[in-house]
């Protein structure tokens, strides 16, 4: 397991509720694929959460590609990202 995902997800707050999970979800894959991760990674370290919410796969699934394919790991490396986010 990455304790980095772990980790940005408790000093964030994020949730995967019905209503921010989009958005948490886009950013949280945009984080992972910075950090070099796969998209198995992730679904390794968010199993208990798509245990409990399939949507999150779906989510991971419709949307992974689409966050490579437009480079959304190049946002980590500026300083918006570090005032923004806690990572």
């Amino acid at each position: 397991m990455n304790n980095k995902i772990r980790e940005f997800i408790e000093k964030n707050s994020l949730s995967f509720e019905e209503g921010s999970r989009n958005f948490n979800m886009v950013t949280l894959m945009g984080y992972a694929q910075h950090l070099g991760l796969s998209k198995e990674d992730l679904e390794n370290e968010l199993s208990d959460e798509i245990d409990n919410d399939g949507v999150i796969q779906d989510e991971l699934d419709e949307r992974w590609e689409y966050c490579s394919y437009n480079n959304y790991e190049k946002y980590w490396k500026t300083k918006q990202a570090k005032e923004d986010w806690s990572f």
